[in-house]
């Protein structure tokens, strides 16, 4: 378990993103794991959130389903048939997931990383990776499933952001910021776990995404999500998943895609977000 600090130990200060995107790690918390039916990765998974970060944000807007179906299919285009066979099937099945977010506010490759006893200058922020599970599960119908996670959370208005960053001094850069991020929905607790429940170090979240970045550099200003806590509207057992892995994915993926249709969990217009990371900041957001 990472150890954490408070913010005595840093500087809070605004949140100011620079780029539209970010490197997203996926299966950080155990009991995420769990209940998604996953095994827990050798290591980080990586893929990139191509949204702007909006600070203070204070609504999301839900695509159409013809808005998303463009986007797999412009990610994907192999899966035009399977995805016009099912367009009157599917509904957008959006989900939240509170995140802790990292910002790079210096450069750095992942060698310099490997050798360095100290960090380069980072500061935290919270986030929420907003994501339609619709898309991400036309994944399993690929050879690159990431190509459509990246697609499920990369929509405009899908990086809802708190207005504060803290930037650790230089003796903390190890450290994880001492909060819990609880998330509730119309009032209701959704998530709620220590951020020191992550699986991963801050220099094993900084290595991952050194790892797959370009030229295995990352550059002042680029951004990092961390991984979502339990308690997301997705949940399936490893029991279920074994099953759903048992049958061809045309027969799977409608009966995935038509529990989901299913279920009042998932986020709808009129429902209300209220993200808590205590001292790191709030952020409530509207979807529409």
């Amino acid at each position: 378990m990472p150890l954490t600090t408070g913010p005595q130990e840093g500087t809070l200060q605004d949140f100011l993103p620079t780029t539209g995107f970010a490197y997203a790690l996926g299966l950080a918390y155990a009991d995420h794991i769990r209940e998604t039916g996953s095994e827990t990765p050798e290591t980080p998974i990586v893929f990139l959130k191509n949204a702007a970060p909006k600070p203070g944000q204070d609504s999301v807007v839900i695509p159409t389903m013809e808005t998303l179906l463009r986007a797999v299919i412009s990610a994907e285009p192999s899966l035009y048939e399977r995805v016009d066979a099912l367009k009157d099937q599917l509904v957008p099945m959006m989900d939240f997931e509170i995140e802790l977010g990292v910002q790079l506010l210096e450069d750095c490759t992942l060698s310099e990383l490997q050798a360095a006893k100290q960090l380069p200058m980072i500061g935290y922020f919270l986030a929420n990776d907003v994501t339609s599970r619709t898309v991400q599960m036309m994944g399993e119908l690929t050879r690159d499933r990431y190509v459509l996670w990246s697609a499920s959370k990369s929509y405009d208005g899908f990086f809802p952001c708190g207005r504060t960053l803290w930037v650790p001094d230089a003796e903390a850069r190890d450290l994880l910021p001492a909060v819990r991020l609880e998330l509730k929905v119309n009032g209701k607790i959704r998530q709620s776990e220590p951020v020191s429940s992550l699986i991963y170090t801050p220099r094993q979240i900084l290595e991952g995404a050194a790892a797959f970045a370009p030229d295995q550099k990352l550059r002042a200003g680029d951004l990092i999500v961390t991984g979502t806590p339990a308690g997301v509207t997705f949940q399936i057992s490893a029991e279920q998943k074994a099953i759903f892995a048992s049958m061809p994915l045309d027969v799977s993926i409608p009966k995935f895609l038509e529990s989901g249709r299913n279920n009042p969990d998932y986020l709808k217009p009129g429902d209300l977000v209220e993200m808590d990371a205590e001292w790191l900041g709030q952020l409530t957001f509207a979807m529409t």
